[in-house]
This record gives C-alpha cells, structure tokens and sequence, in this order.
C-alpha cells in the first residue's frame, strides 16, 4: 500500500527522492498513536530512506496534509484499485475507500479499511513498473467478451521515476534486499506487514517485479513480508 501512498505523496509535492522526510519512532494523528516495527526512527532521514526500511510514521505524518480522498483517488485513477475488475473467475475486488481522521492515517500504511488480495498488489507492482494500469486477467476476456477496466490516467513521469529508484533501492538495500539478493535485470520490490485483529502476528506482503513480470503474495500469520513472503515471490520472478 506504501507503494500507492508513495505515488499520492509525490503527486501532491509533499515527499520526494533525496529530500529530508521525517521518520519518527511515533506520531500521532486523529486520537491514534502510530509507531515504526520495533520503534525504530531515521534521523535526519529522506524520503527514500522511509520508503527502503518501510517507516509508517513518515507517511502516516503526510496525513493532515492530504484530503480524505486523495488516496482512495490515486488508487483507483492511477492503479485501478476499486474499479470492478472483471477477471473471469469470482473474486473481491481490492478497496481503499474514502476514510478520515485516525483510519485515513492508518489508510496510508495499508491498514484501516484498506482491502486487497495478492492479484492486486501484483498488479500495483507492475502498474509501479510501466507507469501504466493495465487490468490483470485470470481467464482471457475473448472467450466471453469481458471489459477491462481502465484507469483514468497514466502516473506522471517524475512521480514514475522516483518510484521506479525507490522499489529498487528496497530490493538492493532495503528491507526486499535479502529476498532479492542476486536479482538481475530490471527489478524492484516492496515489503509489507498488515496487522490483523485477534491474530498474534500480522499477515506478511511482498510486491515485486522484473523485466515484464510482476508477482505478489502474502503469507498469513507470517510477520515480515520480507522473510516469508519475499522468497516465494522472488522464486517466481526468477523463474520467469
């Protein structure tokens, strides 16, 4: 979700590649107190710093800057996420909807309200590729004449870029590193851990991609995305 989140940032202007970005152990925003994974904090930190160690407080402080639907707006303009994805098999469509106040916060690291499945961080992992949404599928729509959805719009050239160098510095140095240790061609990747009501340990995300492959799983119960999601997706974009 960080990735979307990243994109809806530098959009707006309020982060970017190689500016200072604030990365405090907790903050506080709408009555909740947030805090990093094992209350670590970046001094003096940049942006692409907070993206590599997946800092939650540096975007969750972005929150009061941001309209309620500002995210929910780049998901679906950009990535596509809540429009009715069509993929020839029943599925759930992923969700970031219109929040305020602490759950918008929370929205922002992929908490709150915020709904997705592996098809759709797979496919926000290729749209972080190209710069461009493009529906993924699981039974071709010419056997049934199915519509695509489309997004409204490309992501910008700058905000791309930046994205682009940000998912790579993540899969070489930053917490994707060791899943992706050896990776070549073009890659990059984004780690993640969703917390989970009445579960001990939360679910663990990897989104990635390399060359004209992008893959993403999730590991119940896992932990760190980086450790038992990551070798799994990193296996497949070897393979492929």
């Amino acid at each position: 979700m960080k990735i979307i989140t990243s994109t809806t940032l530098m959009d707006k202007g309020l982060a970017a590649y190689g500016k200072p970005h604030p990365c405090p152990k907790y903050f506080s925003y709408g009555g909740w107190k947030f805090q990093n994974d094992k209350k670590f904090e970046i001094k003096n930190g940049t942006f692409e710093q907070s993206f590599a160690r997946s800092c939650n407080t540096a975007f969750i402080s972005q929150a009061g800057k941001l309209k309620d639907d500002d995210l929910s707006k780049e998901a679906r303009d950009v990535f596509g996420i809540g429009l009715n994805w069509q993929t020839g098999v029943p599925t759930f469509d992923g969700s970031v909807p219109v929040q305020s106040a602490a759950s918008k916060a929370a929205s922002l690291i992929g908490q709150g309200g915020v709904r997705m499945n592996p098809l759709n961080m797979a496919s926000v992992a290729a749209t972080a590729s190209t710069g461009t949404f493009r529906q993924p599928y699981l039974v071709s729509p010419s056997l049934d004449d199915r519509t695509l959805a489309k997004a409204s719009r490309t992501m910008k050239s700058s905000t791309h870029d930046q994205l682009k160098k940000l998912m790579k510095l993540t899969a070489t140095s930053g917490t994707a590193a060791e899943a992706m240790a050896g990776m070549s061609g073009d890659f990059g990747a984004k780690t993640g851990s969703a917390e989970v009501d009445n579960q001990e340990k939360p679910n663990g995300w990897f989104s990635a991609y390399r060359d004209d492959v992008a893959a993403a799983g999730v590991v119940p119960e896992g932990g760190h995305g980086g450790d038992t999601a990551g070798p799994i997706v990193a296996a497949l974009l070897r393979a492929g």
